[in-house]
């Protein structure tokens, strides 16, 4: 079963993360060590219609792990605000609601039942794009950071995002008003944009439509 939250984010470009620790102190201590990943975004009438679905592989130790995602429309005004659910599929899917949220009926055995399940109906990967992430946490903050590395969408550059979690809309208006302090007190106000990685993309993919 997917687990449902709301995710609020702002995020900014430097060259470097040596930049982005200048910035914010409290940033290099938060993180964990890097991960590789490939994504693929999926179904390109959903995109349009302002939705993300995605299959996400992150390598591990023990192998390579796939992850369902879906998030709704965005309703931020400072950062951006989406609904979210995820899920782990490596092994398959039981009782998913992502599946059930597309139409889809049905468990399935194994990560790749899933991408085929998706693909018959209508969801079929669109855009891709891989990098390599340190993901972190810093608890005075209740803040999840992260620092990426995708030549697709940043160059020879790092994306910077900083995120807090929410179980409401009002609690995720909330937040977005403590990331905005938080931007005002680390003076990055000005540095942020409102488009997300799959925007970027997009613009990346296909520039003639961006």
């Amino acid at each position: 079963m997917a687990s449902s939250a709301y995710e609020v984010e702002i995020r900014f470009r430097v060259d470097n993360e040596e930049a982005a620790y200048v910035l914010l102190p409290f940033l290099a201590e938060s993180l964990r060590a890097p991960t590789t990943w490939s994504t693929d975004i999926l179904g390109r009438q959903l995109y349009a219609a302002g939705e993300l679905l995605r299959i996400g592989r992150v390598s591990t130790p023990d192998g390579v792990r796939l992850f369902l995602g879906a998030k709704g429309p965005d309703v931020g005004r400072f950062a951006n605000i989406r609904q979210e659910w995820g899920e782990e599929i490596t092994n398959g899917a039981t009782d998913s609601a992502i599946l059930a949220r597309m139409g889809i009926a049905g468990d399935f055995a194994s990560g790749q039942a899933v991408e085929e399940a998706l693909a018959a109906a209508g969801h079929q990967p669109f855009m891709s794009f891989s990098g390599v992430d340190r993901l972190g946490f810093y608890a005075p903050l209740d803040l999840h950071t992260k620092i990426s590395r995708c030549p697709k969408i940043v160059g020879d550059g790092v994306l910077v995002e900083l995120e807090l979690a929410a179980d409401s809309v009002a609690a995720a208006q909330a937040a977005e008003a403590k990331l905005r302090a938080i931007a005002q007190e680390y003076g990055i106000t000005e540095r942020l944009f409102r488009e997300e990685p799959p925007t970027l993309l997009f613009r990346h993919t296909f520039p003639a439509e961006a």
